[in-house]
């Protein structure tokens, strides 16, 4: 039960695990960031899916935060193609599970 707590509040607050992987000046700890972020992302589209109006602008913020997410791995060097992407994506979820 904690666990999906803990899940719920990283959903509402995807901004600022948004905002960690975009201000993180460790470079070794950018791709777990980025990871964080993504999962906070997916799991509030998730909460948001059948969304209302109100909801929408939250919606586009949050593909808006996606496609930063994917160019600040890419000029970090993490991440070159859309495949490498996905590959670093899965590997950092095989190691955080």
């Amino acid at each position: 039960m904690e666990a999906r707590v803990q899940t719920s509040s990283m959903c509402r607050d995807w901004k600022e695990v948004y905002k960690a992987a975009l201000l993180e000046d460790d470079n070794t700890k950018i791709p777990q960031r980025i990871a964080d972020a993504e999962t906070a992302l997916a799991a509030r589209a998730t909460e948001l899916y059948g969304a209302t109006d109100d909801q929408i602008r939250e919606q586009q913020a949050m593909e808006n935060a996606r496609y930063f997410l994917r160019v600040l791995g890419t000029t970090q060097g993490l991440l070159n193609t859309p495949g490498d992407y996905l590959s670093q994506k899965q590997k950092l979820h095989l190691q955080t599970a």
